[in-house]
């Protein structure tokens, strides 16, 4: 993981709200892009210095034309570099040369594709390093600061407003204006394409944008992530503040390739980066079309107040199912009305009214629509409430039932921002009329209350508020993911840990195995087994043997008086199934408790780094595939939550006829098997399959670790 120093961090701040831009090979082409970027400044509206370079031109669009980079003046803040990939390495040195903060490198043909790309890549990489120079690209299509009019992209007429973009994909920000556009969304405040990520990345621009002012949300696109440790990092920062969302390209293996082709990118697992991006804090979308809807509204609207859940308010049942039956799947709670509230909203509403939450006007908004407003006072009234949606056709009566609805409705929109305002709860409104050009809903978008098309789409906004608000709550029990220094390294020779080590790694971890004993030969098994006063499962110690068990080499429910035979046999029955094994001894250990069999293990991630596996196991892992994830170190509340996320969490609690577990003492197991494997960089993996949990009790059968020292440099 890389960090920023101070003299970075300004270069990129410069970079992304430039106050000087040379274009470096400016053309005379409107053709080309040095022609067509000086326009893009031109017709946004930028108002500082913009010097082309070229040295054949003397003049362009009205502008002086320098003969070379070594006649800038000094300070300028980006270089738009527009000009083949083989020259770029030489540009960027000269740029260095000049004192020039950032550039923006323009030109494909890097290591999207393929050997040659790379090489080319690597000379870039060389150059940026030489120069001090931060560079954004190559293979990017711009960089956009809204607000300055600092267009390096050339899409004109982009909406300021309060959405940043990050994206690796041009065609996104295209996609993005379009669907902001047509769902009369707030617009934007800066856009970064960061094609190739050679040198700056995802991480830098999300903590750079999230900390602007006027940026309300951070609308991410990604096929890849160059530091995914760092992205992180910086999710879990931004997110206390300031709403991230992502949308991932690469998630299936077919999308990977895509991804590999298009961008250079090798994208993870995608369950994976799923569990530990949210963990971070990070709003996932999976559909195209939420991205820049979601993103308008979490960046104008407040979150749930902590321990505040969602009211519905409808004009119609099967809108109001629909939107329970999203929140629910989303894992959104609805506020339990107290009885003045729902005496209340009786009155407002009468006799036929559903007054429990969802709320059902019943018609009463038919011939008045201020009755929505009155109905929303009162539930934002309710101490249970922490934020209001409103589905069905708020705003659009008078589209619906008599033009003459339309002054009442203006009204209605008036009274239930003053609502708003008086007690300070959100408010999201979905409305069948919201792609529509409706004064009232002008009203409501201006004050900074979304009004919202889809059902889905609200809903997803809700339940994104919600868990922010949750998050708010708790923010002082979450990890901030960073590494801790490395601690000695276990071993630095590749391969398995033999289980005795393994075992005595965990003790010193603080996790516990149960107990257990080596034996080196025949007659220790049989002292050990006599020694416990109980069956046991004697297995082989031997580093050619990985699978035991298909080796031949495990016997359960060993008693003193066959101790012996069985040591034997599974002597036998390794040397037979792998001839060329040593066998170091046995491991001798009392028969599991009867218990809740779980899944907990580790891998280094490439892209994210140590990361902690929980699920069913034993003979459930494969059927089942039920395994949830984390990023190490995680805290015990992160671990409760991952717990809460799978099937197994359901058997915890006295499962027919299965012992209870104690959470609390398995989420503690769980930590401290983050922070062993976030400690220790050499643990490539450890497989801790099945551990059985019963009450206080999670023992581990099986301990397997591997180390691969070399393999990963995070």
């Amino acid at each position: 993981m890389t960090t920023l120093t101070d003299v970075e961090r300004t270069a990129l701040r410069r970079l992304l709200d430039p106050r000087s831009i040379a274009i470096i090979g400016a053309s005379t082409d409107p053709a080309k892009r040095g022609y067509q970027a000086i326009r893009a400044l031109r017709d946004s509206g930028y108002s500082h210095p913009v010097y082309p370079v070229n040295p054949k031109a003397t003049e362009i669009l009205g502008l002086e034309v320098i003969a070379s980079i070594d006649r800038l003046p000094p300070g300028v803040d980006v270089a738009l570099i527009a000009v083949p990939g083989a020259a770029v390495p030489g540009v960027l040195r000269e740029c260095g040369a000049a004192g020039i903060a950032g550039a923006v490198v323009l030109a494909n043909g890097f290591r999207e594709i393929g050997a040659a790309g790379e090489r080319l890549e690597a000379e870039l990489a060389a150059a940026v390093a030489d120069s001090g120079v931060r560079v954004i690209g190559p293979n990017t299509s711009g960089i956009v600061n809204v607000a300055s009019g600092a267009n390096l992209v050339g899409l004109q007429d982009i909406p300021a407003g309060p959405i940043g973009v990050v994206t690796q994909s041009g065609n996104m920000l295209l996609s993005l204006v379009n669907d902001d556009r047509a769902a009369r969304g707030p617009g934007f405040h800066a856009y970064v394409g960061l094609g190739n990520q050679a040198d700056v990345r995802y991480d830098e621009c999300l903590t750079e944008l999230a900390g602007q002012p006027g940026c309300g949300a951070v609308a991410v696109h990604a096929e890849g992530l160059a530091d995914g440790r760092a992205f992180l990092i910086a999710a879990a920062r931004a997110t206390a503040e300031t709403p991230v969302l992502m949308l991932r390209g690469g998630r299936s293996a077919a999308g990977q390739r895509t991804a590999l082709s298009h961008t250079g990118s090798v994208a993870g697992s995608d369950a994976v980066a799923t569990a530990v991006l949210a963990q971070a804090g990070v709003e996932l979308m999976r559909r195209s079309d939420e991205l820049a809807v979601v993103a308008g509204a979490l960046a104008t609207t407040p979150p749930v107040l902590p321990g505040r859940r969602v009211a519905v308010l409808s004009d119609g049942g099967g809108h109001a199912t629909l939107a329970v039956d999203a929140l629910t799947a989303h894992g959104v709670e609805l506020a339990e009305l107290d009885e003045q509230t729902r005496a209340a909203l009786r009155e407002l509403l009468g006799p036929a009214a559903a007054v429990h939450d969802p709320v059902d006007v019943a018609g009463a908004t038919d011939a008045d629509p201020g009755v929505f407003a009155a109905a929303a006072d009162i539930l934002m009234a309710d101490p249970a409430v922490g934020l209001v949606l409103v589905v069905g056709l708020f705003g659009g009566y008078h589209r619906r039932f008599d033009p003459a609805l339309e002054c009442a409705e203006n009204d209605t929109a008036r009274d239930i921002l003053a609502a708003q305002r008086r007690h300070g709860t959100p408010l999201l409104i979905q409305s069948c009329y919201a792609g529509d050009p409706i004064a009232n809903h002008d009203v409501l978008r201006a004050a900074g209350v979304p009004v919202i098309a889809s059902i889905d789409h609200a809903v997803r906004i809700a339940a994104a508020l919600d868990r922010r608000g949750k998050r708010a709550g708790n923010a002082g029990q979450r990890s901030s993911l960073v590494l801790p220094h490395p601690a000695e390294p276990v071993s630095t020779e590749p391969g398995v840990l033999d289980e005795p080590t393994g075992r005595r790694l965990l003790a010193q971890a603080g996790i516990g195995s149960g107990p257990w004993a080596f034996a080196s030969d025949v007659d220790e098994v049989e002292i050990a087994v006599s020694g416990f006063g109980e069956p046991c499962a004697v297995k082989v110690v031997s580093p050619q043997v990985i699978h035991k068990s298909e080796a031949g080499g495990v016997r359960l429910d060993v008693v003193t008086e066959n101790a012996a035979a069985r040591a034997r046999e599974i002597t036998a029955s390794v040397r037979a199934a792998v001839p060329d094994a040593r066998i170091d001894g046995m491991i001798v250990a009392p028969m599991a408790p009867r218990g809740v069999e779980l899944l907990i293990g580790a891998t280094r991630d490439p892209i994210f780094g140590p990361v902690v596996a929980f699920g069913s196991g034993g003979v459930l892992v494969e059927a089942l595939a039920d395994v949830t994830f984390r990023a190490a170190p995680f805290t015990e509340l992160e671990a409760h939550e991952m717990i809460g996320e799978t099937i197994a969490s359901r058997m915890l609690d006295g499962y027919r006829h299965l012992p209870a577990v104690d959470r609390t003492e398995l989420a503690r197991f769980l930590v401290r098997v983050g922070d062993l494997v976030a400690a220790h960089p050499e643990i490539a993996e450890l497989d801790l399959n099945p551990v059985v949990a019963a009450g206080t009790g999670i023992v581990p059968v099986d301990v397997r670790i591997v180390i691969a020292p070399e393999e990963y440099d995070l």
